[in-house]
């Protein structure tokens, strides 16, 4: 019964968080995520929004134009979708990001 609990646990938590990693030509880009500023390229992106969500992203570095975009969860995750075998409430994790978000920034004129 201790290993289900521990098993059961593991997979909740893992369920939870869905994360990602921005890459930007040029690399040294700021990464805004609703308007916050939350690292620069390369970088990693955690969150444990819920299926479904998408949230607002902008990429900036001087002398390049800014992009705005939005990232979504989109793909299924194995955690949850084992987890949610044992219990329904991981499904609200059952998609997370995009393992990798690329983005090239078009200079000035």
């Amino acid at each position: 019964m201790k290993s289900f609990i521990v098993l059961f646990s593991l997979f909740a938590l893992v369920g939870c968080a869905s994360t990602t990693t921005f890459k930007s030509e040029p690399i040294g880009a700021d990464v805004y995520i609703d308007n916050v500023k939350i690292c620069k390229t390369p970088c990693q992106y955690s969150d444990t929004a819920i299926m479904g969500s998408s949230k607002p992203v902008k990429v900036v570095i001087e002398g390049y134009k800014p992009l705005e975009t939005r990232i979504r969860k989109e793909k299924a995750q194995v955690g949850p979708i084992i987890g949610s075998l044992f219990c329904p409430i991981p499904i609200l994790w059952i998609l997370g990001y995009q393992d990798e978000y690329n983005y090239i920034l078009d200079k000035n004129m």
